[in-house]
C-alpha cells in the first residue's frame, strides 16, 4: 500500500517518460541504420564477389532509362526495370528482371499477372497497381527472397511493368554485369553509359558500415547519460514533493532501506516504461522509413533493420542508466531525518 500511495504517474512523469522513450528510440534507430547498411552490403557482396558492374544512363540512377538494344557488349548482363506505383492505396517499389543468360543465378521472372512479394514487406491477394501512365491487376500469393535486391521490393513480369511504365518496353533502369575488365569498362563508357564497379561501391559502403558500427557505443553512451539525467530529475522532484510523506513513514517506523526501495521502484518503472516506449517508437519509425523509402528514392537498395540484440541493448542500457541516475536522490531522501524532511 505504501508503494502505491507514493507512486503517482502524473503529467510531469509522463513527459519525462516520453523523453526517455525518444532517447531509446534514437539508440534503436542508430543500430537499425547500421544493421541495415551492413545487411545490404553483405547481401550484394554474396552475389558480386567478382568485379561486377552497375551500368545506367546519365548521372542520376533514379531517372535512368537505358536502351537495352543499343548496348554493345560481349559480356552477358541482366536488365532491371523499376517503378514506384500505388498498390491498393500504398506506394511501393516494383521491379522486373530480364536475365536470359542467368547472370543473377536464379529465376526472377514471375508469370504475367502475378507478383512475387518481398519478404520484408509482404502483400497478398488481388492487387490493383496504378501509376500516372497505366494500371494492371495482379495476384500476389508467393514471397521471394534475393541476395541482390532489397526485400521490400516486389517482383513482377516485364510485360506487367511495361503496362504501368510504358517507357520500360525495350529499355531498363539499369544493367547488372557479374564480371568486367578494362575493355568492357571503356566500351560501355564510350557508349555514353555511366559505369560503376560494384567492388568499389561495396568497399565504400563496407568501410562506412564498419566505421558506423565502431561508433555505435559513442551513441549509446550519451543516450544513456541523458536517460540517467532525466530519471535523476524525476526522482529528485518526487522526493522533494513527497518529503512530508517520507517524514510520516519514518515516524511510523520505516527505515532508510524501505524508503529507498519505494523510490527505486518508481525509478525502475519510469526507465522500463520509457525504454519499452522507445523500442516501440524505434521499430515503427524504422519500418516506416524502410517501406516509404521508395517514395523518395525509387530504387533505394537500403533499409533499416531492427534486430533483437539491438532492442535488448537499447532497453537494458536505458534501464541500467535510469537506476544509476536515481541512486543519488534516493540516498539523499532516505537518509533525511524526520525533522529535516518536514522543513
Amino acid at each position: 500500500m505504501i508503494a502505491l500511495d507514493l507512486f503517482r504517474f502524473n503529467s510531469r512523469l509522463k513527459a519525462l517518460t516520453f523523453a526517455i522513450g525518444i532517447c531509446v528510440a534514437f539508440t534503436v534507430g542508430s543500430f537499425a541504420f547500421t544493421n541495415g547498411l551492413s545487411t545490404t552490403v553483405n547481401n550484394i557482396s554474396d552475389k558480386f564477389v567478382g568485379e561486377g558492374l552497375l551500368v545506367y544512363s546519365g548521372q542520376n540512377l533514379t531517372e535512368s532509362v537505358v536502351d537495352v538494344g543499343g548496348v554493345q557488349s560481349t559480356v552477358a548482363f541482366a536488365s532491371v526495370g523499376i517503378c514506384s506505383a500505388n498498390v491498393n492505396g500504398s506506394i511501393r517499389t516494383l521491379f522486373a528482371v530480364d536475365d536470359p543468360t542467368g547472370v543473377l543465378g536464379g529465376d526472377l521472372s514471375p508469370p504475367t499477372g502475378q507478383m512475387y512479394s518481398g519478404e520484408f514487406d509482404p502483400v497478398s491477394g488481388q492487387l490493383n497497381i496504378t501509376t500516372d501512365l497505366g494500371s494492371v491487376s495482379l495476384t500476389a500469393d508467393i514471397t521471394y527472397s534475393s541476395n541482390v535486391f532489397p526485400s521490400y521490393w516486389h517482383l513482377i513480369s516485364w510485360d506487367d511493368l511495361a503496362k504501368i511504365r510504358p517507357e520500360m518496353a525495350g529499355h531498363a533502369s539499369f544493367l547488372l554485369f557479374d564480371s568486367a575488365d578494362k575493355d568492357i569498362l571503356l566500351s560501355l563508357s564510350s557508349q555514353g553509359l555511366t559505369v560503376q564497379e560494384m567492388t568499389g561501391i561495396l568497399a565504400f559502403f563496407d568501410a562506412g558500415s564498419n566505421e558506423v558500427a565502431n561508433d555505435l557505443w559513442l551513441i549509446v553512451l550519451p543516450s544513456s547519460c541523458i536517460v540517467a539525467l532525466l530519471v535523476y530529475s524525476a526522482i529528485s522532484m518526487e522526493t522533494s514533493d513527497r518529503a512530508r510523506d517520507i517524514a510520516i513513514l519514518k515516524s511510523m517506523g520505516a527505515n532508510n532501506k524501505q524508503i529507498g526501495s519505494i523510490f527505486l521502484f518508481q525509478a525502475i518503472m519510469l526507465a522500463v516504461i520509457g525504454a519499452f516506449l522507445g523500442v516501440m517508437i524505434g521499430i515503427i519509425v524504422s519500418y516506416a522509413i524502410s517501406t516509404s523509402s521508395s517514395i523518395v528514392i525509387s530504387n533505394s537498395l537500403f533499409y533499416l533493420k531492427v534486430t533483437e540484440s539491438s532492442m535488448l541493448i537499447a532497453f537494458a542500457s536505458s534501464v541500467f542508466a535510469g537506476i544509476l541516475g536515481s541512486l543519488l536522490p534516493i540516498i539523499r531522501a532516505s537518509q533525511k531525518s524526520v525533522k529535516e524532511a518536514l522543513r
